[in-house]
């Protein structure tokens, strides 16, 4: 999988715990789920961090993170897909909650949008409107990257502005959040 703004990626944490998936036919671990804990002792100081949540699981579907690994400290990169969002209502915050009713151990995720990558709206002749989007966000404990789609009759209403912008506070449910790599710190 690839990410337009993959270099911005930073989610200081340690892999806490891996639960490796069923052996698949091809000999590899089919769909590990990865544990990260956020690493406090790399945050910089962030008033608005909610931390109610402080593991998030992770599903390495590409199988791009050696397993061995785990325990390590370092940095993640990931990506929520096929999510929902919309931009926050005052008082703003960043961080993960737990999300009601939702994929289970995949928290609403919150924070504040550091670039915009990709932002495209086909004109089609559909009476509704779509968009695909890559943006990255600071989430209080680092940096993550949203990558989704969209359809509504009217997108501005559904997600609160015509486009994203950097500085926008965004809100985040019902993700799927995949790893591209994990890079364990030196000793």
């Amino acid at each position: 999988m690839r990410f337009a703004a993959d270099w911005a990626l930073d989610l200081p944490c340690q892999l806490a715990e891996v639960h490796p998936g069923q052996l698949h036919q091809d000999g590899r671990r089919y769909l590990p789920t990865l544990v990260l804990q956020m690493d406090e002792s790399r945050v910089p100081t962030a008033p608005l961090l909610r931390a109610d949540v402080r593991q998030v699981p992770v599903v390495d579907r590409h199988h791009r993170v050696d397993l061995q690994q785990a325990g390590q400290f370092g940095s993640a990169a990931l990506v929520c897909l096929l999510c929902q969002f919309r931009l926050q209502d005052a008082p703003y915050q960043m961080g993960f909650v737990p999300q009601e009713r939702g994929i289970a151990g995949a928290p609403q995720v919150f924070g504040q949008v550091t670039h915009v990558a990709v932002w495209e709206q086909p004109q089609t002749p559909l009476p509704y409107q779509s968009l695909y989007c890559e943006y990255v966000m600071n989430v209080g404990w680092g940096h993550i990257g949203v990558r989704t789609h969209a359809t509504a009759p009217d997108l501005a209403a559904q997600i609160g502005c015509t486009q994203l912008q950097v500085g926008d506070w965004v809100q985040v449910w019902r993700p799927r959040i995949d790893i591209l790599r994990f890079v364990a710190t030196a000793s």
